[in-house]
């Protein structure tokens, strides 16, 4: 995803009107104001967070002349925790790295999806064979074992496939060996709370009283589809199980990514660390043009000028850092941390708000294996393995340059809602790594760890839990230089995960444009549109909505 972690907006919409502050004059760029003495005085503008969202608001605005800052809380840039993989839609990011000039990023992939119930089942399609020669064989079973990942749920890439009507491709293609017709069929219904979700802030608020699991029993889909599809996505992409998920945000996630489009399932991934591979490049270029960038620095408060209500400072320990305006485009627990450290915020009733928000605590490990396994797919959803969380692996040697010629097997594997990991050694974790990944491909159980490594990532992604909308904030807020970014916020653009982050970082950047007056905004791409189908569909849903709303009873 992963996931993947902010609040995810549903289905896309047209570009969005902007309010009135949003509309002036876009004639030329003015990047400094000149003092009377001569003195070139840029606004400073001060950016927390260095993944997406940061390095996305401090991009646009370097390029208009700001005198930007951007605080990182490790080393370096940060590829945040959230859905892996680069998606067909993210239109926004595909455009940055065409600028930046780099070529990051693998052809598309197919994915697979794990579950105890396909390892159980072997595969008539790899023995043509019967149950009942299976049984009369004197082979022993453990001899068929190794065939039974075979079973696994495929996904292929859509691109190659004849575009079929939203969402009837993405049922239709892909490989379900153990999902009859009838199972399949009571997806139909579900379509109908799809055309319904239209992304507005009715449709959030009717849809996030409810969890995901309530939202498919409702509209009769089967126990069986919904373990086999729509569950593993859900836990993938929200990084929780479905009875822990909104409805609302489950239905933007699926709109965005499986519903809306068939070819909006295909993904690319990295060929290399995402830090290495991007940020690193972006961040030279960055301060070639005059960035600040500074390591190490975790805000833990922000100070206030009572007399005009703005925001004066970042804190970050015993280091403060003043701007005229900021951008916080850190996590959610990040700023509920800086939010319970600055007394001003806790009489703000929408920061305070923030408090009732939930986070999910997700583990990865990186295990490199002393031999060559055959691992059919480079992308692995599973779940059903227990009822609190799902994981996905990766075949990092398939997939990175460094790693395509190496005697051995590197695969990255990530756990989310994983509290129950935390708590534990890296001898531990790694133990538990290795007998998931032997349940799914049994090759694994002969191979010996010999380089790993753990990276425990607590309370890093949003729960989406029920409820959690009318909690959430927007980019802008009460203060008025003072500005939102991340995956986790409330937008419009209809996007996800990495892609969300990076257009809410642009958005942020535009309300510091518009805030001084000075610069052009971004430009960012809208969402591809509702196919013409679906658009009728969800103009004769709002008018029902609208008539029902007029009935007095």
């Amino acid at each position: 995803m992963c996931v993947c972690a902010a609040l995810v907006a549903g289905g896309p919409l047209p570009p969005p009107v902007l309010p009135r502050q949003f509309r002036r004059r876009r004639g030329s760029s003015v990047r400094a104001e000149v003092s009377p003495g001569g003195e070139s005085q840029r606004k400073r503008v001060a950016v927390a967070g260095a993944g997406w969202a940061g390095f996305a608001a401090a991009h646009h605005l370097v390029k208009q002349g700001y005198d930007v800052t951007l605080l990182a809380a490790e080393s370096g840039p940060t590829e945040e925790v959230g859905l892996r993989g680069f998606w067909y839609p993210y239109r926004n990011i595909f455009a940055l790295v065409d600028e930046l000039g780099i070529s990051p990023f693998t052809g598309w992939n197919k994915a697979a999806y794990y579950s105890p119930e396909g390892l159980a089942v072997i595969s008539l399609r790899y023995f043509r064979c019967s149950l009942a020669s299976v049984c009369a064989s004197t082979m022993n079973r453990r001899k068929y074992h190794i065939a039974l990942h075979e079973d696994k749920v495929e996904f292929p890439i859509f691109h190659n496939q004849p575009r079929l009507p939203a969402p009837f491709g993405v049922f239709a293609y892909p490989e379900f060996p153990n999902l009859p017709l009838i199972d399949r069929l009571t997806s139909i219904p579900v379509i109908a709370a799809v055309i319904d979700f239209d992304n507005t802030d009715t449709a959030w608020r009717k849809y996030d009283a409810m969890t995901a699991r309530e939202l498919f029993k409702m509209y009769g889909c089967s126990q069986k589809l919904y373990k086999e599809v729509f569950e593993p996505a859900i836990q993938a992409a929200l990084f929780a199980p479905g009875e822990q998920c909104s409805a609302a945000a489950t239905l933007g996630m699926l709109y965005y990514y499986m519903l809306s489009h068939q070819e909006n399932s295909d993904f690319m991934l990295c060929r290399g660390e995402v830090e290495e591979n991007i940020f690193s490049p972006w961040l030279q270029s960055l301060e070639l043009k005059g960035l600040k960038f500074v390591p190490n620095k975790v805000p833990t408060s922000l100070t206030t000028d009572t007399d005009s209500g703005c925001i004066s400072a970042i804190v970050c320990g015993d280091d403060v850092y003043e701007a005229d305006a900021f951008v916080s485009a850190m996590g959610l627990s990040s700023l509920q941390y800086v939010v319970k450290n600055s007394p001003f915020l806790w009489s703000d009733r929408e920061f305070t708000n923030l408090l009732h928000l939930h986070t999910v605590d997700v583990i990865s490990v990186k295990l490199w294996f002393d031999k060559k396994i055959t691992i059919p797919k480079v992308a692995n959803v599973c779940s059903g393995f227990d009822d609190s969380s799902g994981w996905t692996f990766f075949d990092l040697t398939s997939v990175y340059d460094d790693y395509y010629e190496e005697p051995t097997t590197v695969v990255e594997a990530e756990f989310c809602n994983a509290s129950h990991l935390i708590p534990l050694n890296d001898d531990d974790i790694i133990s538990e790594a290795s007998s998931c990944l032997t349940k799914c491909i049994q090759d694994f159980e002969g191979a010996t760890v010999v380089k790993k490594s753990v990276r425990r990532s607590p309370k890093s992604v949003m729960n989406f839990l029920p409820g959690s909308y009318k909690y959430s904030l927007r980019g802008s807020t009460s203060f008025p230089n003072l500005f939102l970014a991340g995956d986790w916020i409330v937008n419009r653009h209809g996007s996800f995960s990495k892609e969300k982050a990076y257009v809410t970082g642009l958005e942020a950047a535009n309300r510091v444009v518009d805030y001084f007056g000075t610069g052009d905004f971004a430009k960012i791409i809208a969402v591809e549109g509702d196919e013409p189908h679906i658009e009728t569909l969800r103009s004769l849903s709002r008018r029902t909505n609208e008539f029902k709303s007029q009935i007095p009873f």
